[in-house]
């Protein structure tokens, strides 16, 4: 198989992320077009799985330069190894970065994250030494500050220098390198980028759905919707009862449906199984049944038992909806909150992250 083909299933890997179906499709379609790539195409899918094992080694192999295990396809060792190459040129431009930095230095996992999700699986990563230098500069604002220097004749002037000041925001970090750099991300890679800073720095995959992402303070993209004017029922009072009765319910989104835990899409399922409707597992095909089948209504018409979708940050998924809660009336909602750690009966908050509201019954 060809590089280009290679490099597009590496990189179609490491996007889907956790989408299990997806996964068996594209190994389905490589298995009918070259069955010896099947090795290759296997590793790399199953490296792109968050959390596992084998994922977590690759990413440490790329970021702490690592040695390759035996049994690891020359093309992905290829892959691994460019990245390395690359993280040692941005560690040069950072070391220099950090020397006018005040304060907090720019986070140098995340830095090489964004990195790995814009250009891992590429035929050669060929960047010129200006290139990095740019693409580090997005991970930081320099600032003109002012101090007073003494002599040693006892004299004070007053000086300017210039400050190397981190970016937080990923929001803003993403612009910046739209704007300064030339390069716009998707929202599957912006994700896909998170996704690897947490494996990186933490050892685990980011969570995707929740209503507490502080990092992300600027995002909200909202998309058209159509509204309809659809009837409410019993059945939205019922919803909120059954909500209501699990106020307190630990949050976990891996133990969810075990014991009390739930997260918020289980939360939703779950009230809206008891009432003889079924509904997706995630708060974004959530949303997505909403849409597909015409039960989208506006914020002013909500009911009691609506389910209300909020945008947190981008997950590459439906309208990169991230949470999801349950209506109860007079500005009021019950979520699975993962900022709180359990079901919690509150205000309906953040007003300009909501982006759709359903009415499954």
């Amino acid at each position: 198989m060809d590089p280009t083909t290679a490099a597009m299933i590496a990189k179609a890997a490491i996007t889907v992320g956790t989408n299990k179906k997806v996964w068996t499709g594209i190994a389905s379609v490589v298995a009918a077009l070259c069955l010896p790539f099947i090795l290759i195409v296997v590793c790399i899918l199953s490296i792109a799985s968050g959390g596992a094992d084998h994922n977590k080694s690759a990413v440490q192999a790329a970021f702490e330069n690592g040695e390759f295990s035996s049994s690891m396809p020359p093309e992905y060792q290829e892959y691994i190894g460019q990245m390395q190459e690359s993280f040692a040129e941005l560690d040069t431009v950072l070391d220099e970065i950090e020397t006018m930095a005040e304060g907090e230095a720019p986070d140098r996992d995340l830095v090489k994250a964004v990195f790995f999700s814009l250009y891992f699986g590429a035929d050669r990563v060929r960047l010129d030494s200006d290139d990095y230098q740019k693409f580090a500069e997005c991970f930081v604002n320099y600032e003109e500050r002012t101090r007073i220097v003494e002599h040693e004749d006892g004299t004070t002037t007053e000086e300017t220098y210039t400050v190397a000041v981190a970016v937080t925001d990923k929001v803003e970090i993403f612009e910046k390198l739209k704007t300064d750099y030339g390069k716009e991300a998707t929202y599957e890679q912006q994700s896909n980028a998170v996704n690897v800073w947490h494996l990186a720095k933490y050892g685990t995959a980011a969570p995707q759905e929740g209503d507490d992402f502080s990092d992300w303070s600027n995002w909200c993209v909202a998309e058209d919707v159509t509204y309809y004017d659809l009837p409410a029922s019993e059945v939205g009072g019922k919803v909120v009862e059954l909500a209501m009765a699990r106020l307190g319910h630990p949050y976990s989104q891996t133990y969810r449906g075990q014991g009390n835990y739930v997260d918020c899409s289980y939360l939703t399922m779950w009230c809206y199984r008891k009432v003889g409707i079924t509904l997706p597992g995630t708060a974004a095909e959530q949303g997505r049944y909403m849409v597909e089948h015409n039960l989208t209504i506006s914020k002013e018409n909500l009911q009691p038992g609506d389910l209300v979708f909020w945008s947190h940050k981008p997950n590459g998924r439906f309208m990169n909806i991230t949470h999801v809660g349950i209506y109860t009336g007079d500005g009021m909602v019950v979520d699975a909150s993962y900022s709180r750690g359990q079901v919690v009966y509150r205000n309906l908050f953040d007003n300009d992250k909501q982006v759709l509201y359903g009415r499954p019954q």
